[in-house]
Formats: C-alpha cells, structure tokens, sequence
C-alpha cells in the first residue's frame, strides 16, 4: 500500500509519515499534488478539512476513486472562543461536513472533536519527543510563559497573577495585558525547543483542550495550564493535564508518535481499496 499525506499542520503530518515509514508503510507528504502523481497512491490522508491543499487532494482523489481518509486538527470541525466550544459559521460547517461524509475514515486530532463529530475516531497528535526535549544547557530564567493562539474574550487574564513576571508569545488576540507581561516576537518552530526550554511554566492557549504549542511545551518539562475541561480527563487515564507532576512522562504515555503510527496503520488496514 502506497500512502500520501497531504498538508502540514504544526509539522503533524510529517512526522506521522515519518514513524510510519519506520514501521515499512511506503508513506510521502507533499503540501500539493496534481492529478498524475495522485494516481501513484492507493490511499490519499489529508489533513485539515478547510485546507485548499486538502481539498484539491480530496476532489482528485474522488475523481480517481481513490479512497480519502480526513484528518481533522481542531477549527476546522469547531470553534473555540471565549465562551467555549461552538460549532463553525454555516459555509464553512457545509464544506467541512461535506468532505467528512465523502471520506473513507474520519480522525480526530484531539477528543473535545469528538461531540462534533460523533462518526470519527480519536487519534492522539502524536509529539516530537527527539526534538522536544528538557535541555539542560539552556539557562532558565524565572519568568513565566504565556505562549498559544489567545481567542478574544477567554478568561486568560484571570489567570495572570500580579506577582509572576510572565514573557508572552501569542499568534491571537492582543491582549492589553498588565506590566507584568512582556510580549514577545513569533519564534520560528526551528528555535521554539530552545526557547521553551527557558521556562519551567505555561500558560497555554486558554479554552483550547490540548494544542500543540502545549503538548510540546510538556515534552521539554514544562508544568502548563489551559483551565483543562475535566470532562475529557476519561481520555488521559483520568489525569488532568494541568496538574500533572511530570508532563514529559505524560506526552510519552498519551502522545507518543509511534502510538499514533500503530493506530493509522490499523486505519489504513480497514479501508478496502479498489
């Protein structure tokens, strides 16, 4: 079987196709395709239901019934804001629904998808725990982060105590934060395991169940808070991940990317191919 991933989001997609390689799958990831080099696969694994990219793949692949499997990451099954979860604006909600009804799997990058989309199945995002790593060379200094995509009107303020000296990276809303929070430049993902190693706690995006940023934050041995919804504790063994004594240990047992190479190989193995 000759599987092909398409898109990336936050670098998921690459290091999937990566441990499945390891395990003999002959696996690719390409952010385009055309209709030639699609028909060199038997299954086509798109990743983002909103994505152009994956829906160029999803009509090529419909067009040479090839089976699709849609791997969706988070908004585009669902929003988040400030007061919770709430489904997608009506266009969007049809185009993404569309393409999840034409599709051989549904997966599901994080479980708080699951009560929007009851057909697919969960796969843990899988964490680069080689490149995510406590780094003991890198100075610790006492400030607190604030890193994630903040959404308009959370309770993140709240969680901001005045006697804390935090440093802010945020790719969302602007804030108009207290002195006590130093906002800081985007760091590019090939620095972003240094610098995450500078702190010893996160405030993560808050609202959002378990985002990247966070799961890497807990891979380098960050203690994170994200006002976790305890509801979805049932999919961590019953541990809530803002009170976990050792975070790194918990991305190993709960978001290990050869676990979620093992799942998609169990996938693939039960869509019948043409």
């Amino acid at each position: 079987m000759r599987v092909l991933h398409v898109h990336q989001i936050a670098h998921i997609p690459q290091l999937l196709t990566r441990h499945l390689r390891k395990k003999g799958l002959d696996c690719d990831f390409t952010e385009d395709v055309n209709s030639v080099a699609i028909k060199e696969y038997d299954l086509v694994h798109g990743h983002y239901a909103l994505n152009r990219s994956t829906l160029k793949a999803f009509r090529l692949a419909r067009k040479h019934k090839i089976p699709f499997v849609i791997h969706c990451h988070g908004s585009d099954v669902r929003r988040v804001t400030g007061g919770g979860l709430c489904e997608l604006p009506f266009h969007y909600h049809f185009l993404s629904q569309y393409v999840r009804k034409n599709s051989a799997r549904i997966l599901l990058s994080t479980p708080d998808l699951i009560p929007f989309e009851t057909r697919g199945e969960y796969v843990p995002n899988p964490v680069d725990t080689e490149k995510f790593s406590p780094n003991p060379k890198v100075e610790k200094t006492p400030r607190h982060l604030i890193c994630g995509k903040q959404v308009k009107g959370s309770r993140l303020l709240d969680f901001i105590k005045p006697e804390i000296e935090y440093d802010c990276v945020n790719t969302g809303y602007p804030f108009s934060f207290p002195g006590n929070v130093r906002v800081l430049p985007y760091v590019e993902y090939s620095d972003f395991q240094d610098f995450l190693n500078r702190y010893t706690d996160m405030i993560g995006t808050v609202g959002d169940l378990i985002s990247m940023t966070r799961l890497e934050a807990m891979a380098c041995g960050l203690r994170t808070f994200t006002d976790f919804d305890k509801r979805y504790v049932k999919f961590y063994g019953g541990q809530n991940p803002d009170e976990v004594e050792k975070p790194r240990e918990f991305i190993r047992e709960f978001h290990s990317p050869e676990a979620a190479a093992e799942r998609l190989l169990t996938v693939y193995d039960g869509i019948k191919l043409p």
